[in-house]
């Protein structure tokens, strides 16, 4: 709470559990008593303080459109202000969470400034801060009241296995920038915290059922209240069903047809077998005790069952079954002093790729450890210091990870120190520094964070800062061993090459050179040439043998014409591209070789202003620059096929054939891939393997936009617009290598919201728009271009005067129903209306 005199900030204090509070050293005389507590506020005027006296207040909270100076705990991992933090942040608090008929709860960050936010189906999501958004990503790092949500081994956000319900969320931090100083790896775009409601602070229960027109179903409960004085216990849970919006792969169809074709039975083909219904089941139970006013410990049991919906991978769409999250967390908080520990437990029980069939077995967990203090030092610097420690288990009965099963083990410690000095009354100094240990990277990794704060009044911010942040590879990228795919021939007859996802080893890939050149080797090399599994020149004309027994077989006998040379018949190289509906191969010059992998390393600078006009105005600027380095590609063919040269086959041929026959039967032949150029650390010979690789540098520039006001006491109107400076980067790998590495989100996007509230006829509401400018994307086998879309949406609350206990909301997404689509693989998106009552008890 805040004590003013003519609008000036005289003190601030903090209440403890149990509300009371002192201020010390004020001078008697009169004041303005200003209380806050997250999404309410409330104001005393003219107190009189007369020195020697206890005064008791009594004050009503007041729930708000928005805060315009709200109190947050994600931005330095403690409390304090947003216009005190040094980064820049945006919370959805209490009052805009409960008029929103959100399925999930990142649904509350979609207008958000910054914020890639990807509608994928009626509660799938692909969300990043400050662009790189991929299908699967794990770029965000996202917490559920101080818990990572990650699938463990994936390392990916699914925020619908995010089982806290709409009643039951508190507020929702979302950082932009760089987090690593004190987060660690994979913080590098910023920090997105869901806060749950405490069984202290809000007793009680509620059941609310939501109906809509996909057509869906929801029905969710929570129950909180506490045992004596010292223990508190909330239960919350929720179903939901409903009718996803459709979409066709064709390259699912393609598959399924040929498999139906060569005798599967369609009744029991997971290949392209959809389910476009979305179900999950989701319960959560949370146990407090407070012995004490600084002492507090939670334990938390949480699960999801994600019973079946369809979510993107970068194998194509996956048919989701039964996928159960499940987790445990204990925390300690007493004075400075937090400490947690958890467990998160995946198991993807029945799930499987549609576009092979191939079932996912994923019953990995991840446990983690951490503990922070802090500490004043002297009467102008605050520290505070901690350590982290997680250990990944993959368990995948060796569909993810395959032959690596028994060694993929990812552990990570980390360790940090965070000051706050205070330099001058105006200026603040804000440094961190983390060191980071990963067993299956050689090198420590440093990430520093320093920040100016100059508060030129009590209510305008300017900061700069610097942020180093990094991403370690996660365990697809050092571990994946998966079967994608066949290889076909034009004609259909699948070819004795296997198409695999695989990571990168610790010793890199190497490509042989020793055999007079670029080295290859093939299923078709004949005996008088070595085994199948050898090495030999990159020649096709050394397998001319085993070409004519294969034509033989299709009734073409070409037996009686004589091997060609490597002088008259070439030898070209194709890597073949799996983005569309039919494979095809691009030719290419080389390959180079591919390191080991390293940490993504992203640098910020950023220029920011936070600032509030009076009561009813909140401005938030930021202008930031960020470089990255060692940036991981996303999955991408690596190995080359070696084909017959197609004119100088034709040109051998039509020595021995007519010419239109020697063109047509060249073509035919130069389709097929006579060998792999694969390299030695390769565990399958010949086959094509899909991996990652560090790419150099990546520099862009980017601006953050956040306009709040308050027209009334009951009208408010929000604003966000968020500029980067492109949205493809050329850049050459550490092998030489060139390509285009997407932003996959849009370099322009913004918002605009009119919300309106008046308690005392309990009626709330809000009109949203979201303008998103077009993007092309590059993500697995999902290539192509989204096309610049706007939506707008509408929410409205009703509180019954006769039952103030029971409020009805009523959502409209897509409001005007614009068919779109916002992320390539994804359905496109049409409008949703739902119907939720709420009522209290």
């Amino acid at each position: 709470m805040d004590l003013l005199v003519d609008g000036g900030l005289v003190a601030r204090t903090y209440t403890d559990r149990t509300g009371a509070f002192r201020f010390d050293a004020v001078p008697p005389g009169r004041y303005v008593v200003e209380f806050t507590r997250i999404g309410h506020r409330g104001r005393i005027e003219d107190v009189t303080l007369v020195a020697g006296r206890l005064h008791t207040l009594a004050v009503a909270l007041a729930p708000l459109a928005f805060t315009v100076n709200p109190v947050i705990i994600t931005a330095s991992r403690t409390e304090q202000t947003a216009l005190d933090a040094p980064a820049s942040v945006s919370v959805i608090e209490t009052p805009a969470i409960e008029q929103t008929n959100a399925l999930t709860a990142v649904e509350h960050i979609a207008t958000v400034a910054a914020v890639d936010y990807a509608q994928t189906g009626i509660t799938q999501h692909e969300i990043v801060v400050r662009g790189f958004n991929n299908v699967a990503s794990g770029a965000l790092l996202a917490l559920s009241d101080y818990r990572y949500i990650s699938v463990p081994s994936l390392r990916i956000n699914v925020f619908n296995f995010i089982p806290v319900t709409n009643d039951d969320l508190a507020r929702i931090e979302v950082v932009r920038g760089p987090g690593s100083a004190l987060y660690g790896p994979n913080s590098a775009n910023g920090v997105l915290h869901v806060l749950s409601r405490t069984p202290f602070e809000d007793r009680g229960g509620v059941v609310s059922l939501t109906g809509g027109t996909a057509p869906l179903v929801q029905g969710a409960v929570r129950y909180a209240n506490t045992i004596g004085d010292h223990v508190g216990i909330k239960l919350s849970a929720q179903y939901l069903r409903g009718e996803d919006w459709q979409y066709v792969d064709p390259v699912e169809q393609s598959n399924r047809a040929g498999a139906i074709a060569g005798g599967a039975d369609p009744d029991t083909l997971l290949v392209g077998a959809r389910d476009s219904l979305v179900e999950r089941l989701a319960g959560e139970l949370r146990l407090d005790w407070r012995p004490t006013a600084r002492t507090e410990l939670v334990t938390t049991v949480g699960v999801n069952d994600a019973i079946r919906n369809v979510d993107l991978t970068p194998l194509g769409a996956a048919q989701v079954q039964d996928w159960r999250y499940f987790y445990v967390q204990s925390r300690l908080r007493h004075g400075r002093l937090f400490a947690q520990a958890f467990i998160n437990l995946s198991d993807a029980a029945d799930t499987y790729l549609l576009r092979n069939g191939n079932t996912v077995q994923d019953k990995s967990y991840m446990v983690v450890a951490q503990a922070q203090h802090g500490t004043v030092v002297g009467s102008r610097t605050g520290l505070t210091y901690g350590i982290d420690l997680q250990s990944t288990v993959p368990r995948t009965s060796g569909t993810i990870t395959g032959r690596h099963e028994e060694d993929d083990t990812i552990n990570e410690l980390g360790a940090y120190l965070h000051a706050d000095v205070t330099l001058s009354p105006l200026l603040q100094l804000v440094a961190a520094a983390r060191v980071d240990l990963h067993n299956r990277l050689e090198d420590p990794v440093f990430s520093p964070r320093a920040a100016l704060v100059y508060r030129a009044t009590p209510t305008q911010t300017l900061r700069l800062t610097y942020n180093r942040a990094f991403s370690t590879p996660n365990t697809n990228n050092l571990f994946l061993d998966l079967f994608a795919d066949s290889v076909r021939a034009p004609t259909g007859v699948t070819l004795p090459y296997a198409v695999r996802v695989q990571g990168v080893p610790e010793t890199g890939y190497t490509f042989a050179r020793d055999c007079g050149g670029l080295c290859m080797r093939s299923p078709f090399t004949p005996a008088s040439a070595g085994s199948p599994g050898d090495y030999i020149p990159l020649d096709a004309t050394l397998l001319w043998g085993p070409l004519v027994d294969t034509l033989q077989s299709f009734g073409i006998d070409i037996s009686a014409i004589p091997a060609p040379t490597s002088a008259q018949v070439g030898t070209v190289l194709g890597r073949l591209d799996i983005s569309g509906a039919v494979p095809v191969y691009v030719p290419v010059a080389d390959v180079s070789d591919i390191p080991s992998l390293k940490p993504t390393i992203t640098n910020t600078v950023e220029l920011g202003y936070s600032g509030l006009f009076g009561e009813w105005l909140s401005v938030g600027v930021d202008l930031y620059h960020t470089w990255k380095t060692d940036f991981v590609s996303a999955e991408q063919v690596e190995t080359p096929n070696a084909f017959f040269d197609a004119p100088s086959l034709a040109g051998y041929l039509d020595d021995f054939m007519p010419v239109d026959t020697a063109q047509y039967l060249a073509g035919l032949i130069a389709q097929v891939p006579v060998g792999t150029v694969s390299p030695r650390e390769a565990l399958d010979p010949w086959d094509i393997i899909i991996t990652y690789r560090n790419f150099g540098k990546i520099t862009l520039w980017g601006a953050d936009l956040d306009v709040a006001a308050f027209l009334s006491r009951s009208w408010a109107v929000r604003g966000t617009y968020s500029w980067v400076s492109r949205n493809q980067f050329a850049v050459v790998s550490a092998a030489g290598r060139p390509d285009t590495i997407p932003l996959n989100a849009a370099a322009n996007k913004g918002s605009l919201a009119l919300l309106y509230r008046h308690d005392r006829l309990g009626l709330s509401g809000e009109v949203r728009g979201r303008a998103v400018e077009g993007y092309p994307v590059m993500s697995g086998v999902y290539q192509g271009d989204v096309a610049s879309y706007g939506v707008m949406d509408l929410a409205l609350a009703y509180r019954l005067p006769i039952r103030a206990d029971i409020l009805v909301s009523l959502d409209a997404l897509n409001l005007l129903d614009h068919v779109h689509q916002e992320f390539v693989g994804a359905p496109e998106i049409g409008r949703l209306v739902t119907l939720r009552v709420r009522a209290a008890f």
